[in-house]
């Protein structure tokens, strides 16, 4: 039957006549019969769906590009939601406090992409991918404007959390390149994404330090950005983004809700937030064996590992299907590389690497750090066209994949060997680590997606988003932990003590670091303070904090390993790279479309 299914198939609507009587999803296969008596979808794996049938073509007019460019404004965007306020946390803290709580100004939003991704990317495979890719957005402004009026650091969490809304559109926004261009163009397709992504990351960084220098509480203006992208981004997807037409058959309630796959969505949904709550908890408000964060955490391993034979023993098209294991697995290898990747993007490149040019002293208000972050960005904006013109020009994903691993494993392993005095080497780093993110940030999500056939583009894109996202979640609180355990048990006893022995009253000491957390640094009005002693004392600060960012950094070295292996070890897919385009946005004729099906 899945040759027949094959001959049936429309190069241009991506379905074929079989799905259109009996699918209930773009793309999927007719319909089987759970155990349960409940329908399941029997889908033709990718590598069939990729055969070049007559090299038929579909010609890539203004339509398609012009929704490439909207869903890459939106992914630019989403990534400016978590770049931005994390590259200022430290001024935000000063500004409203709780810095125990400052992880969530993160986390929240990348909890909710994390628990809901697959879920909203399982919706659009089953039901509609346009409103839910334009709502969630205008969500998001109102979570944006409730960030940028926040009072407390309670009020700014709720209003990420809003936000975090439409990060979870990930799942549909990334797919929609991929499934209107070429099989073959598919690594350009996340290039692309990419290239919005990265001037997210770029506008964030350089836009939130430049508002945030303007005034204590400037980081507000970065909330009033994200409203105005978050509406320009439904605006566009409700103008100009028009899906075919699928025929679907009428479902009942009971068949709608198993699709979705509840039981699997439940696990992984509690799972993730019980661990990413404990996480979070254990970095600043409670110690790892205080109840509050032992009790949440071993309840959402369980539930974790519950997940995960479900969707191994209990159901065959959950979303973590089957068919993404049926030619190799390169599916696990790679979402266990793009969670790593998100363990380290979000906590040390994003949030860590601007903490050490603070505390080091090597730029001292917002604007300038986010200037010298640019020796990151444009260096990774510049080598990720070198990774897609190789992946595309010979088909070859997995060259790019290690070597660009093997880079950022130079990065991570001279962050770990950091000193204070590195201030030019700072910058080299920062070029080595954009070098090192160029190959994963661009082409492993393509690699995902040709595990997946087109039923289930948007699932595993958005498993492969969610990877990301609780790879980040758990590489923020993991690193604030160790890094904050570190500065709690070591750094005021050593800045004390140096402070004392140059000549500071031991009843000044408050005084003097409350000038460190304000950023006050220098103050001459504490009592008994002078010149050399704020110089013997800056100098033990940077000292501590090297010490912390050094074993942050040391920990992160083992995944990175395993990451670069695990690529290294995936299976190579220049078979899957052809002329087939899965679901066109271009009006195409009767007379090609008989051609295609032909």
């Amino acid at each position: 039957m899945a040759a027949d299914m094959i001959e049936e198939k429309n190069l241009a609507s991506g379905v074929t006549s079989t799905e259109k009587k009996d699918s209930s999803s773009d793309g999927g296969g007719d319909l089987g019969r759970h155990s349960d008596g409940v329908p399941s979808k029997a889908v033709v794996p990718i590598e069939e769906e990729a055969l070049d049938q007559g090299n038929v073509h579909v010609d890539l007019g203004w339509r398609s590009w012009l929704v490439v460019f909207v869903t890459c404004f939106a992914i630019m965007a989403q990534v400016f939601v978590v770049v931005a306020a994390g590259s200022v946390i430290a001024f935000i803290i000063r500004d409203i406090g709780d810095a125990s709580l400052a992880g969530w100004i993160i986390q929240g939003p990348l909890l909710m992409q994390s628990v809901l991704s697959p879920i909203v990317g399982r919706l659009s495979d089953v039901f509609d991918r346009k409103y839910l890719a334009a709502v969630p957005p205008l969500i998001a402004f109102a979570g944006a404007v409730v960030s940028a009026k926040a009072t407390s650091m309670n009020m700014l969490i709720a209003g990420g959390i809003l936000i975090g809304t439409t990060l979870s559109t990930i799942s549909i926004v990334q797919a929609i390149p991929s499934e209107i261009l070429p099989l073959k163009y598919r690594a350009v397709a996340n290039w692309f994404a990419f290239v919005g992504g990265s001037l997210g990351g770029i506008i964030g960084g350089i836009g939130a330090g430049a508002v945030t220098n303007v005034a204590a509480d400037g980081w507000r203006y970065i909330f009033w950005m994200q409203a105005a992208f978050h509406g320009a981004t439904s605006l566009g997807l409700f103008l100009f983004y028009w899906p075919a037409k699928i025929e679907r058959p009428k479902i009942s309630a009971k068949e709608f809700i198993w699709s979705l796959d509840p039981i699997g969505s439940f696990l992984f949904i509690t799972s993730a937030t019980l661990m990413l709550l404990a996480l979070d908890w254990a970095a600043g408000s409670y110690g790892w064996s205080d109840a509050h964060v032992v009790a949440p955490l071993t309840i959402g391993l369980v539930l974790f590992v519950s997940f995960a034979l479900y969707e191994w023993k209990g159901r065959s098209d959950g979303l973590v299907a089957h068919v993404f294991f049926h030619r190799d697995a390169n599916f696990a290898l790679s979402v266990f590389a793009f969670a790593v990747e998100g363990w380290i993007f979000y906590s040390a490149i994003n949030s860590i690497t601007p903490q050490i040019v603070l505390h080091m002293g090597y730029e001292t208000d917002s604007w300038r750090i986010s200037v010298r972050q640019l020796t990151y960005s444009l260096t990774n904006l510049l080598f990720s066209f070198v990774v897609t013109w190789w992946s595309t020009r010979f088909k070859d994903l997995k060259s790019p994949l290690v070597t660009t691993w093997i880079f950022f494993l130079a990065a991570t392993a001279c962050y770990a060997a950091f000193q204070p005095d590195w201030n030019r080497g700072q910058i080299a780093l920062n070029i080595i680590a954009g070098i090192g993110q160029s190959g994963p940030l661009t082409l492993l999500v393509a690699c995902i997606q040709f595990t997946a056939p087109h039923a289930f583009l948007s699932t595993a894109t958005g498993l492969a988003f969610s990877a990301r996202a609780i790879g980040g979640a758990f590489g923020s609180a993991v690193l604030d932990a160790i890094i904050n355990g570190r500065l709690s048990s070591h750094y005021e006893p050593a800045v004390g003590k140096v402070a004392t022995a140059a000549g500071l009253p031991s009843d000044s000491l408050p005084d003097l670091f409350t000038a460190f957390s304000t950023g006050n640094i220098g103050n001459l009005t504490i009592p008994g303070v002078t010149e050399e002693i704020w110089g013997a004392v800056i100098h033990e600060s940077r000292k501590q904090y090297a010490q912390a960012y050094r074993l942050a950094w040391s920990s992160i070295i083992p995944f990175v390993v395993l990451a670069a292996v695990a690529v290294a070890c995936m299976r190579g897919v220049s078979e899957l790279m052809t002329e087939k385009v899965e679901a066109t946005v271009e009006r195409v004729g009767e007379k090609e479309s008989d051609k295609a099906a032909a």
